[in-house]
């Protein structure tokens, strides 16, 4: 009987782990199967970049990992026209990198926080802040 419940007791916290660790999907390459949902992350920020600096924008993708209801997107940005990126001469920027970490939200993407071409390090301490974001989407 003490087997029994041993057994019971290590399988019950051995599929409870399994089940608590998040699948982290890779979308830095796109594919058939992550396509229409990268594209729409992608299109999110593409949308808020064109909202700010007037111009359109395509994305080379260093880093996109995706874990239940959070994404982390690294890269860079260049015109989707091929010409240079204006940026406004009285404020600073360090062209061209990209980042953004995305929240689900009742099912639906949002950006929860963004930056293009900041000369800070806005994103220290974004797993502190996403407490519930694997931290796998975070590494390389």
């Amino acid at each position: 009987m003490k087997y029994k419940f041993l057994i019971i007791f290590v399988s019950f916290f051995i599929a409870l782990n399994i089940y608590s660790q998040q699948i982290v999907l890779d979308y830095k390459t796109k594919s058939k199967v992550n396509e229409v949902e990268r594209t729409y992350l992608l299109d999110l920020l593409r949308a808020r970049m064109v909202s700010e600096f007037k111009q359109e924008f395509i994305f080379v993708v260093e880093h996109f990992k995706v874990a239940g209801d959070f994404a982390w997107f690294r890269g860079t940005a260049k015109r989707k026209d091929g010409k240079e990126i204006n940026l406004p001469e009285d404020l600073p920027y360090d062209c061209c990198h990209v980042e953004a970490m995305y929240k689900k939200v009742n099912g639906k993407w949002q950006i929860a926080e963004s930056a293009a071409f900041s000369t800070d390090v806005w994103w220290d301490g974004i797993q502190q802040r996403y407490p519930k974001a694997s931290k796998e989407i975070f590494q390389d």
